[in-house]
Parts: structure tokens; C-alpha cells; sequence
């Protein structure tokens, strides 16, 4: 059980098997030029929070983890033994629902003896929902990851241009110190993960800021992300504010606000994103997370929109700084309504309240960057891409789409809402960024045939023990993300051409469609569940 924070050199399961289990006890601050290492198949959990959420203080705070702006992570898991992050809470009764043997409406922590409500979750992980329909989220805070790098913040909160405190952190109550991010520093290094499995995480530890499940601010290009997962978050899945980091090989699912989502100047690379948004409820029709899974990418450039409003111009007219520049590349969105059509199947577990139709991805706020080779379907009466308004003047959604600051290249968009007409897409429709709803191998909006059994619905509260169960709905075998075989168009993009990336990647999608074994395979929840093809 850890208890203080990480101030020195520390090592996370070097005790095997004693300390292959790590609970913490509160937030726990990587601090003081520390170097926090996680070996390979530990499980770190968060205990639960114990008293209601009261501005300015930390008492009653979920087990978190927080790498400062002064620390480091290094979290190499492997795809045989990932390292997994989930709930410390208990489940004594065995009937899959948390602990609360003292009625006060939070989940007990757990103490020595205790039995885990996610205790199997290398092998058995928890459903989304517990056995009464009750969703598994926010059952501690989450990864949270400050780092020196740039963001287009203003001072609007005394800490220097391009600073402040981390959303969901009590400040007063902790440190300013260990809650800030943002500065100058492009290239900082906050560490390496790899193979991190983030689970069933997402509650307050500031009042009214729900954790993301891996929260990255302010963190700089020198650090490496790759096969990072989230899973069943009440907040957003991944988000990113502001900083230089590029990643590949992110997953989502389930994520009770947005998929991902990127904010405030944010000028990185994500290549291989697989989002699977929620298509259920909790069983009496209340929301799951904080928005039913609001979008699967909500990307905005500043935050010049927002009380108080907080963007740094440098003169009248002059762009944010950093104007974002958001490259994504390879991504696969799987919304909020099953594919009633081949080769999928209806949705056939009434138990579970469906969710409404949630959007693909979304473009707003003074967003500038590229979206690249990929795929977003069943977003049922959403579209499956939005362009919305907002940002600083001069410099707002549409201004950059006709300054040529956006483009959309090589992607399908389909099994959703028709995508409208208007300034902003008729821009996009110009010259190579065209975003027309053609079948003409660059962007399309029809004529799409599916993904190989893309229908992801299952009975979200589980087998009888509460774990997720590998039955698809009308027996449709496992979800294949892969495009289906027989899929004109799929392939034939343009060399992605951006530092660091997978320049083979010239299909649509996360995946390629002739991979004997997917990236997927063996470390995420859905593949370990066996809901998921290899």
C-alpha cells in the first residue's frame, strides 16, 4: 500500500510476487526529479474515494497517480504481461457490485484480506456495467502526466503565460507545484509507456473536474507512448492539453465523455487509434459516464471560448501560440449504434438502456491540424464528422479551414448522419483536402460496405460473476476491426510523411487488412475478454 508520494528513484514490483499488487492509498505526487519504473505485469490499483467532493480540499481523494512536472514514468509493460491500472475496491459478497457495508454511498477501500472487485484483471476483466446495471466507472482518479511543453494558454490564472493547474486537481489543497503544466521546454521527456492498460477510472479529485483516463498536459515530445489503453473511464479517455507528444497505438473503449480529445494548442502526431464508443446505458436509462460517450474525437485548438477566457495572443489579430497543428493518421472509430446491415447483426440484449447516437469526430475552438487515412462509422443519427464553431478571432474553426489549416485526406465516414453542407466543409472540398461524399479514393460518405462483424453489442453487465462476457450479440463471433475483404478504395492513401510515423500505413483504419494478428491481441481488455478477433 503506498501512502506518500514518490520522491526518490523508485522501483514498482521488483518484490515478486509480494508487490506484483500496488494500492494507492490517495494521490500519489511523482515528484523531487524522481524516476517512478513499473516492471512488467504489476497491477497498480486506486482505492476508491471515501468522502464527498469539497472545493480546496483533498480529503476523502481516490488513490491517483500524478507524474509532476519535476518527475518521471517509466512504464514498460509487454504484450504478454502489460502493466494494468484499475479499482482497489472491494467486492466481499461476490455478487459483482462494489462494497458498501456502511451504507454512506461510496465504495469501500480496500484492506489486507479483502477481495478486489476487479480481481482477475489480467485474465477475467470487469464488465462496464456491475450486476444491478451499475456502471464500473470512476472507481479511482486515474494516470495523470504534467509535463514543460507549450501550450496556447494565456495567464488567466497568475501562473505565466502558457501554465496552470491541471484540470481535476484541488488546488488550494495540493501543492500548485505538483499540479501545473505547460512552459517552453518542446522536447521534454516525462518518461516512456508502454503497454499500459488504463481501467475503470475517472472520479473528482478537484470539485466538478472529472479525471480523464489518462490525462497528458503539457508533455513534451522527448516521452514515448505507445500500446497505452483505456477502458469503461467516466470522462474522457485520452486527453491531451496543449504539448508536443506523439503517440501510436492508443485505445479506447468505452469512454464516458469524449474518446479523445485534444485542447489548447496541442502540435503532436497520433498514428493507430482504435476508439469503440459505448452503445448502453446503466439499466434504469441513467447515463453512463458523464455523457454516454459524447464524441469519439473532440478536437479543439484554444481555449479562447472558455471563462476566463485563456488563450495567449501575442498581439491583436495574432495567432494563438502555438496555433494548434493535430496530426492524426490511421484511426478507427466504431460509434454508438450497432450497423443494422451485413455483415453485422441487430442489437439483441434489451436488458441494457442504448445509448443515443453520440458523433464521430469534431473539429471547433480554433482548431487547426489533419485528419488522415481513417474510419468512423455507426454513429447512427450523428454525423460521423462535425465542424463547429469558436476559437480566437481570426483564427476560429472556419477562418483555419479556408487559410488551408485543416484538411481531411483518405477517410470514410459511413453508418452515420449525412454530413452537411456549409462554409466550413464546402472549404474542405477544395483542391486535395476535399471532404466530398464521394467514392473517389480520397473521402467518402457512402458506399461503404461495414467492417468485418463491426457490431459490437454484448450484454454489458457480464457473465454471472460480473466479468465481461465474449458472447457478441446474435452470436456474431468476435468484433474484427480489420476492413472487410471485400472493400474497394481501403488502401491507396498518401505516404503519411510526418516524423516518427509508420510510413507504410497507406490504408484507412488502425489496421491492415491482411494482418495475421492485430496490435490489440493480447494485452486490451476486449482482446483478453475474447470480444475481439486477433
Amino acid at each position: 500500500m503506498v501512502s506518500t508520494d514518490v520522491t526518490t528513484d523508485t522501483v514498482w514490483g521488483d518484490n515478486l510476487p509480494l508487490e506484483s499488487q500496488i494500492v494507492l492509498q490517495q494521490p500519489i505526487f511523482v515528484k523531487n526529479g524522481a524516476t517512478l519504473t513499473i516492471l512488467p505485469g504489476v497491477i497498480v490499483r486506486g482505492q476508491p474515494r471515501s468522502a464527498a467532493v469539497q472545493a480546496g480540499s483533498t480529503a476523502g481523494t481516490p488513490g491517483t497517480l500524478i507524474v509532476t512536472q519535476n518527475g518521471k514514468i517509466d512504464a514498460q509493460g509487454s504484450k504478454t504481461a502489460p502493466i494494468i491500472m484499475t479499482t482497489a475496491a472491494t467486492d466481499n459478497d461476490n455478487n459483482g457490485i462494489a462494497d458498501d457495508a456502511d451504507g454512506n454511498g461510496f465504495e469501500d477501500p480496500w484492506n489486507p484480506g479483502d477481495v478486489f472487485l476487479d480481481d482477475t484483471p489480467a485474465t477475467a476483466p470487469l464488465a462496464p456495467l456491475n450486476k444491478a446495471g451499475e456502471q464500473n466507472t470512476a472507481l479511482w482518479g486515474g494516470l495523470v502526466i504534467l509535463g514543460n511543453a507549450p501550450t496556447n494558454l494565456g495567464d488567466a490564472f497568475g501562473l505565466g503565460f502558457g501554465r496552470r493547474a491541471v484540470e481535476g486537481l484541488t488546488v488550494p489543497g495540493f501543492p500548485v507545484a505538483d499540479a501545473t503544466y505547460g512552459g517552453v521546454e518542446a522536447h521534454d521527456n516525462s518518461g516512456t509507456l508502454r503497454y499500459v492498460s488504463v481501467r475503470h477510472a475517472g472520479d473528482e479529485i478537484g470539485d466538478g473536474n472529472e479525471l480523464n483516463g489518462i490525462t497528458l498536459a503539457g508533455v513534451g515530445d522527448g516521452t514515448t507512448i505507445e500500446f497505452a489503453e483505456v477502458y469503461v473511464n467516466f470522462d474522457d479517455g485520452i486527453e491531451w492539453f496543449g504539448g508536443t507528444v506523439s503517440s501510436r497505438y492508443l485505445h479506447v473503449a468505452f469512454a464516458g465523455d469524449d474518446t479523445f480529445d485534444l485542447d489548447q494548442g496541442y502540435t503532436g502526431v497520433n498514428q493507430f487509434l482504435f476508439g469503440v464508443m459505448p452503445f448502453f446505458n446503466e439499466n434504469d436509462g441513467g447515463s453512463f459516464g458523464t455523457s454516454s460517450g459524447d464524441k469519439a474525437g473532440e478536437f479543439d485548438g484554444d481555449d479562447f471560448d472558455e471563462v476566463p477566457s485563456n488563450v495567449n495572443l501575442v498581439g491583436p489579430g495574432d495567432a494563438p501560440w502555438p496555433l494548434s497543428n493535430a496530426i492524426t493518421l490511421n484511426a478507427t472509430i466504431i460509434g454508438s449504434t450497432p450497423d443494422s446491415g451485413a455483415p453485422g447483426s441487430a442489437i439483441d440484449f434489451a436488458p441494457v438502456s442504448a445509448a443515443s447516437a453520440n458523433r464521430g469526430i469534431q473539429i471547433r475552438s480554433g482548431f487547426a491540424g489533419e485528419l488522415k487515412n481513417s474510419i468512423v462509422v455507426n454513429t447512427g443519427t450523428a454525423q460521423g464528422f462535425d465542424v463547429d464553431a469558436g476559437g480566437a478571432p481570426g483564427f476560429t474553426v472556419a477562418e483555419n479551414v479556408a487559410a488551408g489549416l485543416v484538411a481531411v485526406y483518405c477517410s470514410t465516414f459511413d453508418d452515420g448522419a449525412a454530413i452537411p453542407a456549409g462554409p466550413e466543409t464546402d472549404a474542405l472540398n477544395a483542391g486535395n483536402a476535399r471532404f466530398a461524399a464521394t467514392t473517389d479514393n480520397n473521402n467518402t460518405g457512402a458506399g461503404f460496405p461495414g467492417l468485418v462483424e463491426e457490431d459490437q453489442s454484448f450484454n454489458p453487465t457480464g457473465n454471472a460473476a460480473g466479468k465481461l462476457d465474449a458472447t457478441l450479440a446474435g452470436g456474431n463471433g468476435r468484433l474484427n476491426p480489420r476492413p472487410a475483404s471485400g472493400l474497394s478504395g481501403i488502401g491507396g492513401c498518401a505516404q503519411p510523411n510526418e516524423y516518427g510515423v509508420d510510413r507504410s500505413a497507406t490504408y484507412r483504419g488502425a489496421f491492415i487488412r491482411t494482418a495475421s494478428e492485430i496490435w490489440t491481441t493480447d494485452w486490451t481488455v476486449l482482446s483478453i475478454a475474447g470480444l475481439l478477433a486477433d
